[in-house]
């Protein structure tokens, strides 16, 4: 056919079908029988035709994208989430237009650009509470899952959300601690307007104020959510006359830094300090790092938040829920228990 494009209509001539045929043979429609898409799907590749996407989504008034908004992509569990999303959606026919929820104001003017159809739905992953965008979001009615953080009352029964138990792992990472007959014990957190660092925070703060051994604020150190806050904190909190025995960390990300602090101050892990981690990232389990952390299912939950974006997006969603998700501990060989005197 010389050099002009196939179109479906080729497809269809050559195939003795309809259009709309070849359309859903293409989408792996089952309302097209099994061996009519595969005799379409290889004419289609030995025509050399290619759906054309744009036209696609004009026909059937639905977008083939749907955007991710992520926070800082150097922190490893955000593209975790994202790499699991994008496969699962790949699943569907649809592209993922990753957007980064900045703080500069910018983002704001992408999502405005959304409300013309440019996507089916949202996943946001964001952990800043104090971001607009949400809401506006839900406001529009564009479809929306939230992923990894939580919302605060007014708009939780109006959004699916997809959390895991993040009060719960706070909670459980001081009574192994304790349980190990450390006392003094130190934190490294991140910002408060980060959702899951406060519910962590809170939940590890509770338990041990009800094991009678509160916080001494002077072993906590708070920064960004990465790896240099780890390290800056650890190297402060281990050069006190009194250093912690223990050391939870708000993320791996974080405690990635302490263990580098540790290792350069000369401080055996966990003989001299234990460390703890949470989120339990692939990296955790490398003899370099061997970090006790308290693991969230981060697979588990992009493909449970993948799943109720596309009902969502199909009209075979109902009213908003929320996917919870347990943690548990990891024991590995950063922490152990408090030595001898």
């Amino acid at each position: 056919m010389g050099n002009k494009a196939i179109t479906s209509y080729d497809v269809a001539r050559r195939a003795g079908v309809s259009q709309s045929t070849v359309s859903r043979a293409m989408r792996g429609d089952p309302r097209v029988i099994e061996e009519t898409r595969d005799r379409i799907r290889a004419l289609a590749a030995e025509m050399g035709y290619v759906p054309h996407l744009t036209a696609r989504n004009l026909i059937t008034r639905r977008s083939s994208s749907i955007a991710v908004v992520s926070g800082d992509l150097r922190n490893p569990s955000y593209p975790a989430l994202v790499n699991t999303l994008q496969e699962r959606f790949a699943d569907h026919d649809y592209r993922v237009l990753l957007m980064n929820d900045r703080t500069d104001g910018t983002l704001e003017k992408d999502i405005q650009a959304l409300r013309g159809g440019l996507v089916g739905g949202v996943v946001f992953i964001s952990a800043r509470l104090d971001s607009p965008i949400v809401s506006e979001m839900i406001d529009w009615k564009i479809p929306l899952v939230i992923l990894n953080r939580d919302v605060d009352g007014s708009q939780a029964g109006r959004v699916d959300r997809v959390t895991s138990d993040n009060i719960g792992g706070g909670r459980l990472v001081a009574h192994r601690l304790l349980a190990m007959g450390h006392r003094r014990i130190g934190l490294i957190s991140g910002p408060l307007d980060n959702s899951s660092v406060k519910l962590r925070e809170g939940g590890f703060r509770e338990a041990l104020a009800r094991n009678g051994f509160p916080l001494d604020e002077e072993l906590v150190h708070r920064g960004e959510v990465d790896a240099a806050t780890g390290f800056e904190g650890g190297a402060r909190l281990l050069r006190r006359d009194r250093p912690p025995t223990a050391l939870f960390c708000i993320t791996d990300f974080v405690a990635y830094g302490t263990l580098d602090a540790a290792a350069r101050l000369g401080r055996r892990v966990p003989a001299d300090v234990s460390v703890v981690g949470y989120n339990d990232l692939d990296a955790s389990s490398w003899s370099m790092f061997d970090l006790s952390t308290v693991r969230q299912p981060l697979e588990a939950m992009a493909i449970a938040a993948a799943e109720l974006l596309l009902a969502r997006i199909d009209g075979a969603a109902g009213v908003p829920v929320h996917r919870a998700f347990p943690v548990q501990w990891v024991q590995r060989g950063s922490a152990g228990p408090l030595a001898e005197p």
